[in-house]
């Protein structure tokens, strides 16, 4: 397990609804007494032509305070994110282009899909070896290792009228809720897209994610707002192996 933060987080926390966003987990602060595993060795990122042959995907970590983003490689700053985020996990983005001393990056931010430009010199790289994808018509989830599928698994979506939107998207964070047999399960991730129709949720900013469940009759169905709900078991399985930064592509 890459990165996680035990709730005991906030007091809101202790009633979260069943429904398919962790809002009510991400936006708060972590308590005094929430610890988290911490991240591996990074990977610095090899040029553009030799990243395919080593690792799929790469994740960009902040090093310091905050990472202040760039219109273009050497431009203005147009947002800083603070690190660590709200929730106490490590700020982190997923790499898209590498020229040398800057990185072009997708930001955990609306609109979904949104990039931006970090200073190498801000940051450390590490190689990803999977990706998540789910397809919303077949209620699935695919796990690939290094482009091979290894696992797939069932899932619930949103409903058609909070659906849960497409694109690529990665993990931002993992948290561990205080009730593992609640609406979340024993583990949520929280991810870097957000829903298209809800711009709040449960005091959070609508941000979609995958987790558990207390009710398993729901996987497999139209039944959250947008969040992608697992078995225990199985959101287990992903939090044992997922780092910060897998890619998630969110399909038809």
């Amino acid at each position: 397990m890459r990165y996680v933060l035990r709730a005991a987080l906030a007091a809101s926390l202790l009633a979260l609804p069943a429904c398919g966003s962790p809002d009510g987990i991400v936006a708060k602060a972590p308590s005094p007494s929430a610890t988290a595993t911490a991240p591996g060795p990074f990977r610095r990122t090899p040029l553009p032509a030799r990243t395919a042959a080593a690792f799929p995907a790469y994740a960009v970590h902040a090093t310091g305070a905050s990472v202040g983003v760039y219109d273009k490689p050497g431009g203005r700053v147009v947002r800083t994110f603070a690190n660590p985020q709200p929730s106490g996990a490590p700020l982190v983005f997923l790499l898209v282009t590498d020229q040398r001393d800057w990185l072009r990056v997708q930001l955990p931010a609306r609109p979904n899909g949104s990039t931006g430009w970090v200073r190498r010199a801000d940051v450390s790289v590490r190689g990803v070896a999977y990706r998540v994808d789910v397809l919303r018509g077949a209620h699935e989830l695919r796990l690939y290792e290094h482009g091979v599928l290894v696992r797939t698994f069932p899932v619930g979506i949103g409903t058609s009228r909070t659906p849960t939107p497409g694109g690529t998207f990665y993990l931002k964070e993992l948290l561990r809720p205080p009730n593992p047999n609640g609406d979340y399960g024993p583990y949520a991730y929280g991810l870097s897209g957000f829903s298209n129709v809800l711009s709040s949720f449960n005091g959070g900013d609508g941000v979609i994610g995958i987790h558990g469940t207390n009710d398993p009759s729901s996987v497999g169905r139209d039944v959250s707002h947008g969040c992608i709900r697992l078995r225990n078991a199985d959101v287990t399985y992903l939090a044992e192996r997922l780092p910060l930064g897998t890619p998630v592509r969110i399909l038809a």
